[in-house]
């Protein structure tokens, strides 16, 4: 489908620099943001959350590394409750810490710890029900289950997100350590503000909507061109696997696929509309530019963002605001808020 109109696009970029202070980054793992309009940053390196006001001035820090009340061990993400709390997901100390808007720590809810996922696919549905990942080795292999809670953490039920059913393409270390072969398709799945899965095949731009039983309710084809990879991209995949080879790994480089999968990347916003970024074959497009879906699947037009964004790092797309993290020539990670300009048509 092609649409009826231009898509959305990206104005105003406000960016939060590099500094000696609460600005400066190093690892964000999750940003969010309040009725306010102030900014919130789970920065990992520091085990602690970064508010900053509606122009990008620190107000302030909250927490610290450690075990006790208001104190993180490896905080992984974060949300809004329908009170208006900050829940923070902390597995390491098995518990959500639940912040209110002036930071104040209110209460620490117990959680299943000791099991990480980057970036956090958990949150809150339109009905206030939250939701957490939990891992499942029930059948032998592992499988990522997602339980509903309540707002004091009760479960309600489990849902399985979506998984990939082709071959699994990775290179092994005598059955230890796997890593995954640079370039081969796969599937990635977002939860949505109603409580189900949208989720895109990666190697065919086909993107499916899951409810909370399984069922498929929505499939959507894209058209795209294949993008060749060049001996340039499996130099640089390769350097990024050194940790795998200092184990004793063997890279097979005629096992890395000759052309990259179709997408990049699956988000999906608060009100329901799908950010997909393609693979292109214009450098300059990596990280800038995503194809936008209405909730229904209809194609709706191309973003073009002025800035790139940093890969494997959260992005927030609520109301007309688009929160995400992109960095200098130096690698340095900077949070970059931009304003979302939807056309009449939309």
């Amino acid at each position: 489908m092609r649409p009826a109109g231009p898509g959305p696009s990206i104005r105003c970029p406000a960016v939060w620099t590099e500094g000696d202070g609460p600005d400066l980054f190093g690892n964000v793992r999750q940003v969010e943001i309040d009725r306010d309009g102030r900014l919130w940053v789970l920065e990992g390196q520091s085990n602690e959350i970064r508010i900053f006001d509606a122009a990008g001035r620190p107000v302030r820090t909250i927490g610290r590394k450690g075990g006790g009340p208001g104190e993180f061990a490896q905080p992984i993400g974060m949300a809004w409750s329908p009170a208006g709390e900050l829940w923070v997901v902390d597995p390491a100390n098995s518990r959500i810490s639940v912040i209110d808007t002036a930071g104040r720590f209110r209460t620490g809810l117990r959680m299943l710890g000791g099991f990480i996922v980057m970036p956090w696919p958990g949150g809150f549905d339109r009905g206030g029900s939250f939701y957490n990942f939990v891992p499942d080795m029930s059948g032998g292999d592992f499988r990522l289950r997602m339980v509903r809670y309540d707002t004091t953490l009760a479960p309600l039920d489990t849902l399985a997100p979506p998984e990939w059913q082709g071959p699994e393409e990775f290179f092994e270390i005598a059955g230890r350590v796997r890593m995954g072969v640079p370039f081969s398709p796969g599937l990635e799945w977002r939860l949505t503000p109603d409580g189900d899965f949208w989720f895109v095949h990666t190697g065919s731009y086909e993107l499916f909507r899951v409810n909370a039983r399984g069922d498929t309710v929505r499939r959507v084809t894209q058209p795209f061109e294949p993008v060749a990879v060049t001996g340039e991209d499996v130099d640089s995949a390769v350097a990024g696997m050194e940790w795998f080879t200092q184990q004793g790994g063997k890279i097979d480089r005629s096992r890395i696929p000759g052309v990259k999968p179709a997408v990049e990347r699956l988000l999906v916003a608060e009100d329901g509309y799908l950010w997909v970024e393609p693979n292109t074959a214009a450098r300059a497009d990596r990280g800038r530019l995503f194809e936008v879906f209405d909730p229904e699947g209809r194609y709706l037009g191309r973003v073009r963002l002025p800035f790139p964004v940093r890969r494997w790092t959260p992005i927030i797309i609520r109301g007309d605001r688009f929160v995400a993290v992109t960095e200098d020539d130096l690698e340095v990670p900077f949070v970059v808020r931009a304003r979302i300009v939807k056309p009449l048509e939309l």
